[in-house]
């Protein structure tokens, strides 16, 4: 299912930074929980839903220090990649951590409705970035109705890694870790779906125009290698998704 590798683990995509996500044969909708390490502090993007939990959780441990977990990244607030917030507070609070809830202010207020205590970091009135105790910084871009009116997507300054959230995700039972020659028609399937115009996609796809970009971690589907990330940004810059289809 993933070209060799042991997916029953967290993986490492580049130093420090490991996909913690759970692989389901039989489904076409997977979700991709991240965990960043940066010295004594965690950012945990995108945790991932409630019958996941406990997968996640176990590889979430192999990898990081629960109480070093700093921030969890949630870029918007469905429930496939932020209902398990209030598991995860518990655990951290539980070994003597505290952590914040970096996000939209619009996606705040109904990520509270799933039970969340920490104080949040919003993305918006923090001049799009959160630097970390090392001098790291973690970069947010708005991507506003992509598929919500808050969405963002996380660049990391040091790894170059582009979080991109929904974009770039993709629908496929041929689910692999890492796109594939038949990956461009999984993220079709995907964007047509979810997102609303080619209008409004092409605005996001021209701010990644000039930025170094080794590798796209969605929160859906397979992450692109550096090598085919200009391909599949011209893809969704002509990409006709959503009215554009009716």
């Amino acid at each position: 299912m993933s070209n060799g590798l042991d997916i029953s683990k967290a993986i490492e995509i580049a130093p420090g930074i490991f996909w913690v996500g759970f692989a389901d044969p039989g489904a076409g909708f997977h979700c991709n929980p991240y965990i960043l390490n940066d010295g004594d502090e965690t950012v945990f993007l995108d945790p991932g839903s409630v019958p996941h939990f406990p997968i996640v959780l176990g590889k979430v441990v192999k990898v990081a220090d629960l109480k070093n977990i700093r921030y969890i990244v949630a870029h918007h607030q469905d429930p496939d990649l932020c209902s398990a917030i209030p598991r995860f507070e518990e655990l951290v609070t539980g070994v003597g951590g505290e952590l914040r809830i970096c996000t939209h202010t619009r996606a705040s207020v109904l990520i509270n409705h799933y039970g969340t205590r920490s104080d949040f970091y919003r993305v918006d009135a923090n001049d799009w970035k959160l630097t970390l105790k090392s001098g790291r910084t973690l970069r947010f871009i708005f991507t506003p109705f992509l598929h919500f009116p808050g969405a963002f997507m996380t660049y990391d300054e040091q790894s170059k890694i582009l979080f991109s959230s929904d974009i770039f995700g993709g629908l496929s039972f041929d689910w692999n870790l890492y796109a594939n020659e038949h990956y461009a028609e999984a993220m079709k399937a995907f964007h047509e779906n979810y997102m609303p115009s080619n209008r409004i996609i092409r605005h996001a796809m021209d701010k990644l125009d000039g930025l170094d970009i080794s590798m796209i971690a969605p929160q859906h589907g397979s992450i692109i290698r550096k090598e085919e990330v200009r391909r599949y940004i011209d893809i969704l810059k002509n990409l006709e998704c959503g009215e554009d289809l009716f």
